[in-house]
């Protein structure tokens, strides 16, 4: 062990004095090009004589300004790729590499090799490769495979190896501070190092300790579908995020960030997980919530729901038959086969208005509808009646730029409205001349009444949606808020799309959701709808569903099957952020159909504190005493049952305390605290009269005592809530 442990610490000095050396190498090319650049733009703004005197003088000039911005983008160009190695570099130098494995090739009849795996790939400047992306085709017999014969895909094709030596090992910068061997999966040690690192803000990357169950989810590329269940603290979020990392690598050729969506659960959510990516030296793909994501989609100014009024909305203790309605499947496979023609009136049409006064009537573009081809969809009869108000527009606005008037109006206009109007000067004043002027001018001024024509301002998806809904029902819909629901933006997206014009997006090539047992039915159909192309990533943890817009995973299952798409599912039983205390008690929470075997990983922590209080003044002294106590670094969120209940106790704690000082405390509504992780916790209050016996306020429990890591408390006043009594006896 003592010469490993030679050869590994002279293998690192070596790795890290080359790292160093290709650290100076690049800023020095760096500085380098950016004293040419600097050069090359004072020789084009003041050595270079500009001639325009003649013909050929424009071109001698024109050539030359080309060949000088050629110069300036090929050193942009050779700017941005070294800076790229330096970025990577300056990673490396933190934590060199990770892993490392011995491979023989059996197809080759070669040596044994040796790769060391690392957050990102590193060459020296000799060309030789010494650290391998974890991401790379080799590295997945680090993360998955057992030693012995074995083997690992590149671009589809088998490569057989005999796997001899798998090694992990813990390193900052230049010191080697231990490293183990092992047969199997990521030593525990090297996992629970990293885990007990300190929180922060932001989600900790675990790229280092990335176990198999989450490496199969992180490069699994061949189910369109996946669907992936597991427990909390599993590392559901970050084996999302570590494959976005995956694919960006993986597929560097043909996507980019652009075309990769990340659906999260809440703004505090983003904000959590958004250095992640950044840290691996990958740009963060477009993160939205679902609100988020419909407002974006929809288009138009409409009033919608806020945030706040969402997440009251779908924590409401009863739910409408109406809003279960329009969030079912069945709702949204009734708009889908609708195939009746007389669904069209003519109250679904609007007038064209300017300034108030109707230039195309309601009656008129009914009427042009009437006259498309009766045989046709719906969508195809309102797309040609679309380009039939286009036409007729067009053709009014050629009549208006052949009068009299506007011929005037264009020879008196002086040369500086002609350049504000045209950017050019009208050099010839003969009669086409100046109509085609003026049909621009005109153009231009009612350029609003061509926008309200194309996006079909004119038919009103609303009214449609009512007279859907009371065809459905047979009652009519009651809208119950001036401003949209996200329920009803998704039925009015879906009514757009299947009867107005295709709002598909083909060029979304992965689609990844986080707390997907959030969702509805409606919802998720939409996404499927919306985005036929992209293979999804769906991620929850049905323990966790509490919300009234939850969905079963059995359900999920069945809906995602219906799109004839292959789907496969993933369940994660090990618990990396909980102690075993505390993952002992959200155990005893656990909802599900089948009973979960939940395997926890962390060793340390407490036991949850019970904490009786005789009565309020009591209780608070209770959470004041605990605030006291909270070591300094550590943080801790006080988590309560309703958004309301927090900003009152909030309030309560800083009228006596004064200001929580430097410590990193919440006060949070478990909707706002869903998917984050504090070092400790207390749950506001579990006693009877706050908690009944409800599924639903079982999982509200799970969810908060999960957020904990080392310590949960749970101060009650009076009696404590049956849900927890089975914790409590175990104490």
């Amino acid at each position: 062990m003592s010469n490993d442990r030679t050869q590994e610490t002279n293998h690192l000095h070596l790795v890290y004095e080359e790292l160093l050396t290709a650290q100076t190498s690049y800023q020095a090319t760096i500085n380098e090009v950016n004293t040419t650049g600097k050069s090359v733009l004072e020789q084009f703004g003041g050595d270079t004589k500009l001639n325009f005197d003649s013909y050929l003088d424009n071109l001698d000039t024109f050539s030359m300004m080309e060949m000088k911005n050629r110069e300036i983008d090929q050193l942009n160009l050779k700017n941005a790729s070294i800076a790229k190695q330096l970025e990577k570099v300056n990673r490396l130098l933190q934590v060199p590499y990770f892993g490392k494995i011995d491979v023989t090739f059996l197809d080759t009849g070669s040596d044994r090799d040796v790769f060391y795996i690392g957050m990102n790939d590193f060459t020296n400047l000799e060309g030789e490769s010494r650290i391998y992306d974890w991401r790379s085709p080799v590295a997945s017999l680090f993360y998955n495979n057992v030693l012995g014969t074995s083997s690992y895909k590149v671009n589809k094709h088998e490569i057989p190896v005999d796997l001899n030596l798998k090694r992990q090992l813990i390193i900052e910068e230049d010191r080697l501070l231990n490293f183990f061997d092992t047969t199997l999966a990521i030593q525990d040690d090297i996992l629970l190092h990293s885990l007990k690192a300190d929180s922060s803000q932001y989600m900790k990357d675990i790229t280092t300790t990335i176990q198999q169950e989450q490496n199969e989810i992180i490069r699994d590329e061949s189910h369109p579908l996946m669907l992936v269940n597991g427990i909390a603290g599993s590392g559901k979020t970050s084996a999302i995020m570590q494959r976005i990392a995956y694919l960006l690598y993986n597929h560097r050729s043909q996507i980019t960030a652009d075309d990769i969506l990340l659906l999260s659960p809440n703004s505090t959510f983003i904000d959590y997980i958004s250095q992640v990516l950044p840290n691996l030296g990958e740009r963060n793909p477009m993160n939205l919530t679902l609100l988020q994501f419909l407002k974006f989609t929809l288009r138009k100014k409409a009033a919608i729901e806020s945030e706040e009024a969402y997440f009251n909305r779908i924590t409401a203790e009863q739910v409408s038959e109406q809003q279960q309605v329009i969030q079912s499947q069945a709702f949204v496979e009734f708009i889908q086969d609708f195939k009746e023609p007389d669904l069209i009136q003519p109250q679904l049409f609007k007038p064209i208005l300017f300034q108030r006064k109707p230039l195309f009537t309601a009656e008129t573009i009914f009427e042009l509808y009437k006259k498309t081809p009766a045989n046709s969809s719906i969508k195809e009869r309102l797309s040609a009646t679309k380009e039939k108000l286009l036409s007729l527009w067009n053709r009014y606005l050629i009549k208006q730029a052949k009068s009299k008037q506007m011929l005037d109006q264009m020879q008196n206009l002086t040369e500086a409205e002609q350049l504000k109007y045209f950017d050019t000067i009208i050099t010839d004043d003969n009669e086409q001349e100046l109509a085609e002027f003026a049909l621009k001018r005109l153009q231009r001024k009612y350029r609003q009444i061509t926008t309200l024509i194309t996006e079909f301002s004119w038919f009103d998806p609303w009214l449609l949606f009512q007279t859907l809904y009371e065809s459905f029902q047979h009652i009519p819909y009651e809208k119950n808020s001036p401003e949209y629901t996200a329920d009803e933006v998704v039925i009015l997206l879906f009514l757009k799309h299947i009867f107005i014009e295709d709002l598909s997006n083909r060029q979304m090539a992965f689609i990844l959701v986080d707390e997907v047992q959030d969702y509805t039915e409606a919802q998720i159909l939409l996404l499927l709808e919306l985005f036929p192309q992209a293979n999804f990533t769906l991620a929850g943890d049905e323990n966790q569903a509490i919300f009234n817009t939850s969905i079963s995973f059995l359900g999920l299952e069945r809906l995602l099957a219906a799109s004839r798409r292959t789907v496969t599912s993933y369940q994660l039983l090990n618990s990396y952020r909980s102690s075993k205390e505390i993952t002992k008690l959200f155990q005893t929470l656990v909802t599900n159909h089948e009973k979960l075997t939940i395997v926890p990983i962390r060793k340390d922590g407490e036991k949850p504190a019970f904490i009786p209080c005789e009565n309020q003044e009591t209780y608070l002294n209770t959470l004041i005493a605990i605030l006291t106590d909270l070591a300094d670094g550590e943080d801790l969120a006080i988590i309560t049952k309703y958004k309301d209940d927090a900003f009152l106790l909030e309030e309560q704690l800083l009228e006596t305390i004064g200001t929580f000082h430097d410590k990193k405390i919440q006060v949070l509504s478990i909707d706002m605290a869903k998917g984050l992780e504090f070092d400790h916790v207390i749950i506001h209050n579990v006693s009877t009269s706050h908690y009944g016996t409800s599924e639903r306020e079982k999982k509200i429990l799970y969810t908060a005592v999960s957020r904990g890591m080392k310590q949960v408390f749970l101060p009650y006043i009076g009696t404590l809530t049956e849900l927890l009594s089975s914790g409590l006896a175990n104490k």
